[in-house]
């Protein structure tokens, strides 16, 4: 008894099933779902300045 399952694929945010054309159920999760990457996007620019940071003042003191 298998069924067959339309073509899909999952909400790039919330992972719910969408027809093909679409990379999100709505946009509340497309707006979620950026502000998840500006997040991100954010704390590794934060990351790499504090390794930069600790670079200089490692060369400075050796």
């Amino acid at each position: 008894m298998s069924e067959k399952l339309l073509q899909h694929k999952h909400c790039r945010n919330c992972e719910k099933a969408i027809p093909l054309k679409e990379d999100y159920c709505g946009d509340e999760c497309k707006i979620q779902h950026q502000n998840m990457l500006r997040k991100k996007r954010n704390q590794l620019y934060i990351l790499m300045a504090i390794a930069m940071g600790l670079m200089l003042v490692t060369l400075m003191v050796g």
